[in-house]
């Protein structure tokens, strides 16, 4: 059996380009709420979460005879590229490098009962919150978190000096991180154990951006040693020590000090190991206790060593993404835009590239499953009707004529066969056969990034969708007509007024109901869409119990709460 790999650009060229936003202001005021004990951050009366589906059903062992200690052995397939989390929007630094090291004042909630993949935030540093104006909160911090005995912190507790001086560190101008802070127009320790925070205007994602993985907490003390964090020292208060770090891999050790619940291991070590297959056989050959890999390794395994445990999870706004820019003759008319879509048959095309696990999506990087459109049934009649497509194209006359070229990014892993490369072809092919003239003209991921994410120099664009931090990062920067990075030129008043709504709306109910008239609207328009979401897919030995790894926004922190059992 197949299923999608998951591509993600947030490591092969986030330094490339730093996608920023102004947040939207609005005379919405939230009821102040003063929670008296630590409650999953959402500022509403409304519940915490619905209940997603989850999106993939993984065979965990049950909790039950938890064992701790032991090291867990595993493999990713890039180096971070360096210690320094504010400095940089790599998913890979946050997930599985220095950022295990660090607190956040939220964390994502991660369990047996939270749904897969999940943004829900709840309280890390802090023990409490309440809202203390229409745009003003207050934080009580824990007394518990320590940062290590390591001259020069001496083992003092985290202070709300430290988040202050963290957060103003990551506002820094220009920096990649920035923008997930913008909004935050105070911050003051009122006391070490009290911290305020004042925004500009109201934000929906105000939680999940201090929850972000690349939102850490770090010592001051730690930053004055070579003035940055970019070869270290990376001193934390989080669950993991980061011990070593090299070219080929990381060692990490379990903080024995550390205030939450795990590390239930000792420590672990990370292999930076380019190549699927040689992941897949270090967990074959039991070099390894689990890696992320390609469907077909995953087959290969499952038919030698069949006790060997699968997981394949969504990964909102990842996959590859396809987008028609409005300007061109051709691509300005919602009709043709239209005709192209039902040229392709996308329940053919994607499974045979991309595996039976694929599947289309509107792409939006939403933080609950069940906040995004079911894309078959609302969306599955745009596409796979050739023969509409033909006489739309033949009726148009002349204009129809009109030269295409497909720009695809080759962002794909194999070296047999670039998956984003097939994409396109097939799209090329779909259209030829409807009666355009296509061509398919692929570059390298640098010049996809300068080129299509950042100067829009394309007609139509194949390829991994640029890294974004946030819903309304992507909603506002991508999708809004006045968006920096609206490439398509595409403009839809009704649509940037949603997308606004949204951006401010606390009521997650609301919210979610706002978002699925924003995907409608994408999908009315014909112009961007995802033929395949990313899914990433994990391999692992037995023995590695409550293994479930969600690292929606770029974070690690389900790696405390993995234990070994027997074999």
């Amino acid at each position: 059996m197949k299923r999608l790999l998951l591509i993600s650009p947030g490591y092969l060229l986030a330094a490339l380009f730093v996608l920023t936003f102004a947040a939207c202001s609005s005379n919405q005021q939230p009821t102040p709420t003063v929670p008296a004990t630590p409650v999953v951050a959402t500022p509403t009366s409304a519940p915490a979460t619905a209940t997603p589906r989850p999106t993939a059903t993984a065979t965990v062992p049950p909790t039950g005879g938890l064992v701790t200690g032991g090291i867990a052995r595993f493999a990713i397939r890039e180096a971070p590229p360096h210690q320094d989390v504010h400095q940089s929007v790599s998913n890979v630094l946050a997930t599985w490098g220095a950022g295990n090291a660090y607190s956040r004042l939220f964390r994502f909630q991660r369990g047996p009962n939270v749904p897969v993949p999940s943004r829900i935030p709840e309280c890390d540093l802090c023990t409490s919150w309440k809202q203390t104006g229409p745009l003003e909160f207050e934080f009580e911090i824990r007394d518990d978190a320590f940062w290590p005995e390591t001259s020069p912190m001496a083992g003092r507790g985290v202070t709300a000096q430290d988040i202050v001086f963290s957060y103003r560190r990551q506002m820094t101008e220009d920096w990649p991180n920035a923008d997930l802070l913008r909004n935050l127009v105070e911050i003051t320790a009122v006391q070490d154990d009290l911290l305020r925070i004042r925004l500009a205007s109201t934000d929906a994602e105000f939680f999940e951006k201090l929850a972000d993985g690349r939102s850490v907490v770090v010592a001051p003390e730690a930053v004055a040693i070579n003035g940055d964090l970019i070869t270290g020292p990376t001193f934390g208060s989080g669950p993991w020590i980061l011990e070593e770090v090299s070219s080929e891999g990381a060692t990490f050790e379990a903080n024995r000090s550390y205030y939450g619940t795990g590390p239930h291991l000792d420590g672990l070590t990370v292999q930076f190991i380019p190549q699927a297959s040689t992941r897949a056989t270090g967990v074959r050959a039991d070099i390894l206790d689990f890696a992320e890999t390609t469907p077909d390794e995953i087959d290969a395994a499952l038919e030698r060593f069949p006790t060997l445990q699968t997981i394949s999870l969504e990964m909102p706004g990842t996959g590859v993404e396809v987008a028609l820019n409005t300007a061109h003759p051709l691509l300005g008319s919602l009709e043709m835009r239209q005709a192209m879509l039902l040229a392709w048959d996308l329940e053919e095309a994607m499974p045979a590239i991309w595996g039976e696990n694929a599947f289309a999506a509107v792409g939006m990087n939403v933080p609950e499953p069940t906040w995004s459109a079911d894309f078959g049934s609302r969306y599955g009649a745009k596409f796979g009707d050739p023969a509409e497509a033909r006489r739309l194209f033949s009726d148009a006359g002349p204009i129809a004529e009109t030269p295409l070229t497909i720009t695809v990014g080759e962002f794909g892993e194999s070296v047999a066969e670039d998956l984003y490369i097939a994409t396109a072809e097939s799209l090329a092919t779909a259209l030829g056969d409807a009666g355009l003239q296509v061509t398919v003209n692929p570059v390298t991921t640098r010049e996809f990034a300068d080129d299509a994410w950042l100067r829009g120099e394309f007609e139509i664009l194949v390829g991994s969708p640029p890294p974004i931090s946030s819903l309304s990062g992507q909603l506002l920067g991508i999708y809004h007509s006045s968006g920096p990075w609206n490439t398509t030129g595409f403009a839809n008043e009704s649509l940037d007024e949603l997308i606004e709504a949204q951006a401010t709306e606390l009521d997650r109910r609301k919210r979610g109901e706002l978002l699925l008239e924003i995907q409608d609207e994408i999908m009315a328009e014909s112009q961007r869409f995802y033929p395949a979401i990313g899914i990433e897919n994990w391999l692992w030995r037995p023995r590695v119990q409550d293994f479930v790894p969600d690292t929606s926004g770029a974070s690690g922190d389900f790696l405390t709460r993995i234990w070994l059992g027997p074999e």
